[in-house]
């Protein structure tokens, strides 16, 4: 509600609240929703899910299966979606942790894609590292959240690890401005509003 935005992606949804989402979301002017599956919970085989939801219409791209590994840490959702009224395709993307198997077979996955896709690129979420250590995998994509420092606020935890780890990196696009809400995650909420 705060950031007004036209486009928001939100990660690690539990499998089966999508109707809840949704509904919610339609309160607040959304209309499209595009879902993507990441790695199961090891005792009940539900899924991590990640949403686009948008006030523009736009077009799910399907794309081989994402590469997880099913426990924590092994990599929630990925979606891309093209948006031909703004001639954009965005994608969204929750990575695993750096040291798990999958993770450069995830990163490997979104370049390949990036790659074959034209028009202006977003690519935004929780990339579990911070932008220097990334930067390198996505040379065409611009940084436009400033490596605002975005996880842990969680008690604790927060003392012991405070990095820049979600992202949204554009190609297409010039910033206006970008920033932060505190929402009820462990990761701070982030925006860039762009032209």
């Amino acid at each position: 509600r705060n950031s007004k935005a036209d486009i928001i992606g939100i990660c690690e949804i539990y499998e089966g609240q999508e109707e809840e989402i949704i509904k919610k979301l339609r309160k607040l002017g959304y209309r499209f929703f595009f879902f993507g599956k990441g790695h199961k919970f090891r005792y009940n085989g539900r899924h991590v899910v990640e949403v686009i939801a948008s006030k523009i219409k736009g077009k799910q791209l399907d794309f081989n299966e994402w590469p997880v590994e099913n426990h924590l840490g092994g990599g929630g959702g990925f979606v891309v979606c093209k948006f031909p009224k703004i001639k954009t395709n965005i994608f969204l993307a929750h990575l695993g942790f750096p040291t798990k198997k999958y993770y450069f077979e995830q990163i490997r996955h979104i370049q390949d894609i990036l790659k074959n896709l034209k028009g202006k690129n977003i690519l935004m979420g929780d990339f579990n590292e911070e932008y220097y250590k990334i930067r390198v995998h996505f040379p065409d994509l611009n940084l436009v959240t400033n490596n605002i420092k975005t996880c842990s606020f969680t008690p604790i935890l927060k003392w012991f690890c405070h990095k820049d780890m979600d992202h949204i990196m554009v190609k297409g696009f010039k910033r206006i401005g970008a920033g932060t809400f505190q929402g009820f995650s462990d990761h701070k909420l982030i925006y860039a509003d762009l032209k």
